[in-house]
């Protein structure tokens, strides 16, 4: 949390002191104040109206999203503070089908489930120790579970083209995917449920950095990611891809 500074907006604390009041106490008044206040900090990502292009202006202030992001993290997400945060990377961009010569920056590979003009933005923060990643998707089916991580590689013509998930700690060569490396610590995971009005959001946090150059994508699977022995970090066909460059900012 920034010392001295309230956030600077307090929607994100009024919806989790609000819905926090009437649930029970302990662990489940924390759970539920942590969706509200997760639901209203990756709201702010495209708040002020439709995203525009890969790399466009961000369509609300920065301060204003980390004041949210930071009621989050007072509740307890990723369990540390993160004051001294800014943002390092930022994309928005509407889904559209791959071209015959061109990808777009969000391409869409199954038009049904993410429909061509839907839109995303996604964003990275820092924080002293660690970082936080935002998802934000508007315009899909209502009421459907998604999976979503950071992968490897930028996305391309083929679903296959953004490569694996991206592992802080990487499994050893030739070894299959468990949940010793599949898991939501190690990997970015940023599955949602899309609301009546087929928008949803995430927020993931920790408490280490992506390193340069091989974290450059997000992709939105067809259902929520499975924690399971031998189905780890399986979250099925790859629906969508939204080409954003994570890398730490220059020099850090």
């Amino acid at each position: 949390m920034l010392r001295g500074r309230k956030p600077a907006d307090s929607t994100a604390d009024r919806a989790a002191d609000g819905t926090a009041s009437r649930a029970g106490s302990g662990a489940a008044r924390k759970a539920v104040a942590a969706a509200a206040a997760t639901a209203a900090a990756a709201a702010l990502l495209t708040a002020a109206g439709p995203a525009g292009g890969a790399g466009a202006a961000e369509p609300v202030g920065t301060a204003e999203l980390l004041g949210a992001v930071e009621s989050v993290a007072d509740i307890g997400i990723g369990g540390f503070g993160i004051g001294g945060r800014h943002r390092v990377a930022w994309a928005g961009a509407e889904f559209a089908p791959p071209g015959k010569s061109t990808v777009p920056a969000a391409v869409t590979y199954d038009r049904a489930l993410v429909p061509v003009g839907a839109q995303v933005s996604v964003a990275r923060y820092d924080s002293r120790r660690g970082m936080t990643v935002a998802l934000d998707v508007r315009g899909l089916p209502e009421d459907r579970d998604y999976g979503a991580h950071v992968h490897t590689g930028p996305c391309g013509a083929r679903p296959g083209d953004s490569g694996p998930h991206y592992r802080n700690v990487p499994a050893p060569r030739g070894s299959s995917a468990g949940p010793r490396h599949a898991n939501p610590e190690n990997e970015v995971w940023l599955d949602f449920t899309t609301d009546e009005h087929g928008e949803g959001r995430a927020l993931s946090s920790h408490m280490w950095r992506f390193r340069a150059g091989e974290a450059r994508s997000v992709v939105i699977h067809e259902h929520r990611t499975r924690h399971d022995p031998g189905r780890a970090g399986d979250a099925g066909r790859r629906l969508a891809c939204v080409t954003v460059s994570l890398d730490p900012a220059p020099g850090r």
